[in-house]
């Protein structure tokens, strides 16, 4: 049987709680369930969930603590419909760190090239990704990423499996 895993970088506090109403606000009732991230791998593993669990611990290990900083929204439209703040600081090390996770152990499929970002709103009607994109246009904020979380897709759900820091 195949699962899916997703490696992401959660929004600390104070800024998640900020990031989860805007989020609810126009990305509607699918984003509740969901805390603020940066996706930085989703996709299937190969063998044991145990070598792809190590696979993150040891990229994860060689990362150093570092600052991200989001700006203002912007959308993927017309490719996607989606509305995003963008990593003003920090998308250096997220590409580092997706590039290094998808090793031997974890396989990457996605119909989209990846871009660090933190998604506010996705596949709702045109007017709300219109008052997302306006209303959070003047969005700057910065958090330290020192962890990285572990989910897994085991039972249907994603489940978190493991906070793992950085360096």
């Amino acid at each position: 049987m195949e699962y899916t895993l997703g490696v992401v970088i959660p929004v600390p506090q104070p800024h998640r709680d900020a990031l989860r109403a805007w989020r609810q606000e126009f990305g509607g009732a699918a984003t509740e369930p969901i805390a603020p991230h940066i996706t930085l791998v989703s996709g299937s593993y190969l063998n044991t969930w145990e070598k792809a669990a190590a696979q993150v611990r040891q990229v994860a290990s060689g990362m150093k603590p570092f600052t991200i900083e989001l700006g203002a929204a912007r959308t993927f439209r017309p490719a996607s419909d989606v509305v995003y703040l963008p990593l003003l600081s920090g998308a250096d090390q997220c590409w580092a760190l997706h590039r290094q996770l998808l090793g031997d152990a974890l396989r990457h499929e996605s119909g989209f090239a990846y871009h660090p970002h933190l998604t506010i709103a996705q596949n709702v009607p045109a007017q709300q990704l219109d008052a997302a994109q306006a209303g959070l246009a003047q969005v700057q904020m910065a958090f330290e990423a020192d962890q990285v979380q572990l989910f897994d897709t085991r039972g249907g759900e994603w489940n978190l499996s493991e906070d793992i820091a950085l360096g």
